[in-house]
């Protein structure tokens, strides 16, 4: 068994086999399945290492995949991981802040935290109307929270970093 078939086989010694070949000859084709194994195997060993993986990427076209699996119902329960790896590589542009925003808004805590760990690192945002809109998401997910919301420090942290945005345009 031979490419990314390999990362659901049943067999681990053959997940660890094609692992070590992703990690020697991976390219950008590999991302999205290393994502899919993440989200699908039940084995933390094997999980740890592609997320090890994911959050070191050196292909700067690896964040539209990463980016992309965030607009993907089906990685829902990852999205807290997945703006980690964009995080851990470097990956923050505005082109991704309307879906991390909507991810944070939408996530538990912990995507909450990342989300805004992830937003703390974005240096400009250029596009106004993407910033308004994060603005506006953040606002409202604030009015709407109830008080005792353990995301409410977060949510306060993320408006400020945005507003810190919006006076540096």
């Amino acid at each position: 068994m031979s490419g990314f078939e390999g990362l659901f086989s049943p067999r681990q010694e053959v997940v660890l086999n094609t692992l070590e070949q992703a990690r020697e000859r991976g390219t950008l084709e590999w991302v999205r399945p290393l994502l899919e194994a993440f989200r699908d195997r039940p084995e933390e060993d094997i999980r740890s290492e592609i997320a090890d993986m994911l959050g070191a990427l050196k292909i700067s076209d690896a964040a539209v995949v990463l980016a992309d699996a965030l607009d993907d119902p089906a990685f829902q329960s990852q999205h807290a991981d997945i703006i980690g790896f964009l995080w851990s590589c470097g990956f923050q542009t505005e082109d991704d802040l309307r879906v991390v925003i909507a991810c944070a808004v939408e996530g538990d805590f912990r995507c909450a935290m990342e989300a805004l760990t992830w937003i703390e690192e974005l240096e400009q945002v250029l596009d106004e109307q993407v910033l308004l809109e994060s603005l506006l998401a953040v606002r409202g997910t604030l009015e709407e929270m109830p008080k005792d919301d353990a995301r409410l420090a977060l949510f306060e942290s993320m408006l400020h970093a945005l507003q810190r945005l919006e006076r540096a345009q």
